[in-house]
This record gives structure tokens, sequence and C-alpha cells, in this order.
């Protein structure tokens, strides 16, 4: 991917102040930390700043946004009041020589939970290479500590002692590696391709990652969730690695002369399809607890999977009878392309746009929009909105570029019912990518309301506070790639008041289709008393995530539902409503982990179906036991 470089959120390596050689003859190492420990340092700064301002407030229960507070005495700073402005660590085409782990070098790099430290804060750390083939970070021959038994990476996102194996963050959301590839040279048995970690939403793609006989070329950190694919990883032991992941969507992998096992996984859930190896002796999976499904892919060489199988957590495969045949046609739920003229493209800034948070850029990016480009960037930091833009049928493609939005009273109050409004028909799909929004984007409103039949791409977008998606016209199809929201807050004395407003808004759905197609990808909705509301929609989701007591899924009006992977926690054993919800519709839950932190963040009433009056519930007492969890291989099917 080749963006316009003048860009301020993009910080090309090769410049100032960092003079990154991309040679491959000058060691790149010491810059390329550097990059990190920059990024990550105004995380610090924002950690302290907002634990400042809580005490500087002197009272107990005190709360800043949704999750910084102080509680009977104890401080919490989940997040900084206001997140870095994004940046985009872009490689142009070359050979980045290093010696040495890139990553971060500060131990401080963490949060504050109940008064001491608590997760790393390591998000937003976004790698993207020019060109896949062509920009290559590539770790010298024979290196001292990458020795055999080493397990240290090229590159990392995960430092914390222990966090392969156990949770050391939950708040490192939408990291990303993109476009290009990671050389392990030779010499260096003990070489880790890439340590990743992405809590709610992340995603590496297009990437090659190839070593001559190294260790490992993915792990995954504990915890982690995203979508994975087209990836190509050669000449490891273990080509794909996680000891217990949330949620991951692993696609298009082609794994070559691997010596050990392709993939190695733990997880609560996982999605793998099109999973191929070429000259691996041993061509198998290795699993352990958790809840798998599986497509497309050859699990060794007698088994070849042209539907959904099922992996036991002792390792034993077998087949799902009730999901194979035509429960799905994967092939067809393949996400479009968004083609566009990359040299037909609007920078918002350029319409009057100001991103400092303050500025009221509503009339400026909707001049943007209407400047018949079919390209539209953002380059800033926060946006300040208060009201409705539309989208019309020239923009093709909206790159956020990973900037955040500040709500006006007429989007908190729900004067103004969606920020962007897709108003216009087209046979053009419309893509709306790469967007964090965080605690100062919330109330009673969607980011997007679909108000025409005109396909639609969501990828990689995190809201962290406000509902995602609501369509008034039916008929087109949603592709959901990499989706993220969490609405407000379930605590029990919030006592925020924000412009006048209650602080919670969990009645906002963040999801809620209306006669649509949807397909989703790693789908992670949170806290909200109805995650997904189906109604009259076929709705297929490959690895769903969910966090709250709220309803995960409710499906009515002939709706039909399709969930491959799930995992389900922090529910309320209390709680009257069922976690999933079926009215006079068809419901297929295949392979979930649903499970409780402690016995009263748990679930009772997992589905709840009523056909024509007649009521049926099933309880999670009666629910198969695996490995300690529920986890139930065909929980619904009518």
């Amino acid at each position: 991917m080749k963006y316009p470089l003048n860009f301020g959120n993009i910080i090309d390596v090769t410049k100032a102040p960092y003079f990154a050689d991309n040679t491959g003859k000058v060691d790149c190492t010491a810059a390329l930390r550097q990059v990190f420990d920059d990024l990550l340092e105004r995380e610090v700064k924002g950690v302290k700043e907002t634990e400042q301002k809580l005490y500087t407030l002197g009272e107990n229960d005190v709360y800043i946004g949704f999750e910084s507070r102080i509680e009977k005495n104890l401080v919490r700073v989940i997040f900084p009041e206001f997140v870095p402005d994004a940046r985009i660590i872009y490689f142009p085409k070359g050979t980045y020589l290093v010696s040495d782990t890139v990553t971060y070098t500060k131990d401080n790099v963490k949060n504050i939970f109940d008064s001491k430290p608590g997760y790393e804060m390591t998000r937003g750390i976004h790698l993207m290479g020019e060109d896949k083939n062509e920009t290559i970070i590539k770790l010298a021959d024979n290196c001292k500590g990458f020795e055999k038994g080493a397990k240290k990476p090229v590159i990392s996102y995960a430092n914390a002692e222990g966090c392969l194996e156990k949770e050391t963050s939950n708040v490192s959301q939408l990291n990303t590696l993109i476009d290009l590839t990671i050389d392990c040279g030779s010499g260096n048995e003990g070489a880790v391709g890439c340590r990743f970690i992405a809590n709610n939403s992340g995603r590496i793609e297009n990437v090659t990652i190839r070593a001559k006989d190294a260790d490992t070329g993915i792990q995954l950190a504990s915890g982690s969730e995203g979508v994975f694919r087209k990836i190509s990883i050669s000449g490891f032991k273990v080509g794909f690695y996680s000891f217990r992941c949330s949620l991951c969507a692993v696609e298009d992998i082609e794994f070559t002369d691997i010596s050990g096992v392709p993939v190695s996984i733990g997880a609560d859930a996982m999605v793998l399809n099109e999973i191929c190896a070429k000259n691996t002796p041993k061509y198998e999976f290795l699993v352990s607890q958790g809840a798998y499904a599986i497509f497309d892919t050859a699990i060794n060489a007698d088994i070849n999977t042209n539907h959904v199988y099922n992996i036991a957590p002792n390792g034993e495969i077998f087949e799902n009878k009730k999901a194979t045949g035509k429960t799905v046609d994967i092939s067809k739920t393949r996400i479009p392309n968004c083609d566009a003229n990359a040299d037909s493209y609007a920078v918002v800034e350029d319409y009057g746009a100001v991103a400092d948070g303050e500025f009221d850029c509503t009339d400026a990016i909707q001049k943007a929009f209407n400047s018949g480009k079919e390209v539209i960037y953002f380059t800033g930091g926060h946006y300040f909105v208060n009201g409705n833009i539309t989208i019309p049928k020239t923009v093709k493609v909206i790159d956020f570029m990973f900037c955040d939005f500040f709500a006006g009273n007429r989007l908190i109050s729900g004067e103004v019912n969606a920020l962007f409004t897709v108003n216009e028909d087209s046979n053009k799909p419309l893509c709306m990518k790469q967007m964090y929004t965080f605690e100062q984007f919330y109330g009673r409103f969607r980011l997007i309301c679909h108000n025409a039949k005109r396909d639609l791409v969501l990828k990689d977008l995190h809201t962290q506070t406000a509902a995602m998606y609501f369509n008034t016209v039916e008929g087109s199809r949603v592709y959901l790639d990499n989706c993220a929201c969490t609405v407000g807050t379930y605590s029990n004395n919030c006592i925020i008041a924000r412009n006048g407003y209650e602080p919670e808004y969990c009645h906002m759905i963040p999801y809620e289709f209306h006669g649509q197609k949807v397909v989703a990808w790693n789908l992670n909705p949170e806290r909200a008393d109805v995650e997904v509301l189906n109604d009259n929609s076929d709705f297929v989701c490959y690895g769903f995530k969910v966090e709250g007591p709220g309803t995960a899924i409710k499906t009515v009006n002939g709706g039909i539902t399709k969930v491959f992977a799930f995992s389900c926690g922090i529910g309320d054993i209390t709680a009257k409503n069922p976690l999933f919800e079926n009215k006079d519709s068809s419901v297929l839950l295949i392979n979930g982990k649903i499970f409780g932190v402690w016995d009263t963040l748990d679930y009772n009433l997992i589905l709840e179906s009523n056909h024509s009056g007649e009521i049926k519930r099933v309880y999670k007492k009666e629910l198969p036991v695996i490995t300690g969890y529920r986890v139930n291989y065909t929980l619904f099917e009518q």
C-alpha cells in the first residue's frame, strides 16, 4: 500500500528523525526501536496525566470517562482520558537490516489498576510496508541471542514476561501488521518471526514470514483477537503458535518447509479456513482446550475438510454431522475488493477540517465527501463532529487512518441518529476502514446509517463507546471484517455525568440488520443489552466474541443466523434474558466456549427459542463440559 507521504500521521522510518537505512547495509535496530518508544511513551504520559486529574478532583468514586476512576480509594486508569493521535509506521520499499528485536524498550508502558501498574498499553501499533515482496525486515545471519531455544522475536508487539501463557494486556486494541516481509535469516534457530498481540481487534494481512530452520513464524500473546489472512510462512519448526487466544479468524495461510507442525493452537474460539502446507512432513494440528471451526483445510494426509470439522480438546478430529452439507458455502462469503482510483482522493484537512478535538469538522468533512473524489482520507487525530454526514455514491473508499472522533451534543442526545449516512444507491461497494474512536465518541447514535441499496465493507473499525451500524433500506450485502464495538459500561455505581446525559448507553444496539445479507469475520460487540439484532437477515459470522450480560444475538422475523466459533464471557448469572434469542427464525451455533470470570459473572439461560408461541429454553448446566468449560458443538439448529 502506498500513501501520499505528506500525511502528518504517517511515520516514514527512512526520514527524520529516525533515518532508518533501507539498503540492507546498515543496522536499523536502534532507529526502529526508537519509533516504538516514541509512540508508546505518549500512552504513558496520558496515563500519568489522567491519574493526576483524578487526584485533583479529590473525591471518592470519581470517574473520568467510562473506565478511569477512583473507586474505594483505589485508582484505575485503564485508558488515558485522551488517546494519542494515531500514527502509521510506514516502511518504503527496501531491506531493513536488524540484529535484535524490533520493539519498545521501556518497561513502564502500563496502565494503573487498583493503584498499581496494570496491563501493558501496547496498542495502536501499525506497521505497514509499501509492497509485501519489496519491503523486507531482515534479521542478520548468525545473530547473538537468537540461538537454538531462545524463542526470540524479530518483531514484537508484546514484551511482558509470560505474555504467551497469561494475560498481560487486555487493552492492546487494533494492532496491525500489513504488506511486508519478515526474513529471519540463517543461523538463527531460536528466531520467531513476529510476536503479536491484539485485544478485541487486530490484523496481520498480506505478509510473508520466512527463515532457514528457525523456531516459530507467528506467536500470539495470550488473549489475542483478530483476523490473520493472506500469510506465507516458511522455514520454521512451528508455523503458527498460540497457547490461548480469545478469538481468531485465520484464513488463506500457506505453510512451506515446516519441520514440526504448521499450527499449534489453544483458543477460546478459532476459525481456520484454507490452511495449506507444502513439503511439511508432519502435516497436522496440535490443539488444546477451546472451540474450533475448520473449513477447506487439510488437517492431515487422510482428512480433507470440504465442510466443517471440529477438533476435540484431546486432538481427536471428528465430523459434526449437523454442520456438513449446505450449512454454509464459505466460497460465497468472500469480502469483495473495493476498487477506486488511487489518484482521485480528497483529504478532509484540505476542506477545512481541524483535528484538534474542538473545531466542528462536520461541514468540512461533508465538503470533502461532496468533492467527487473516490477516496477520502482523514489524516489528523481527533475530529469533533456534531451532525450527520452523508456519503454520496461517488465515494468508494473512506480511509480513516485510525483516527478518532469526538461527539457533540446533537449526536450524544440522539437528535442526530448517525454520524455517517450512506444515502445513494450504487452497484459499486463502499469500503469504510481503519478507525479507532474512543471515549469522547458516545451517545444515542450509531456510527453508520445504511440508507441505500449499496453493498458495504467495514474493515478494522473499532468504536470503543458507540454503537456501529443499522440500516433503514433492505437488500444490501454488508461485510464486517475485524470490527469491535463497546457501548458504555455496566458498572454498578457509575456516577459520571457528561453534558447532562446518563453515562450508560447499553440500550444502543451495536449491530442492527434488517433484511440484509451479512458476513462477519472476528466480530466483537460488548456491554449492550442486545449486541446483534438480526431482523429477517441472513447473518453468517466466522468468529464471534461477546462480553457482558446482554443478549449476544437476537434473531427475529425469519432471520437466519449461523455462527462458527464463539466465545462468551463476563455474564450475569441472575440475568433473565437469554444469551441467544430466536423468534420464528433459524439459528445455528457451531463450537463455542461459554464461561464466567467468576461464579457471579457467568451465564445461566443460554438459548430461548419461540416458534409460533412454543417456547424452548437451553440452560448452561445442560451443555456438555469439556476441559472445565461449557463447550457445545451444535447449540441449536432449526
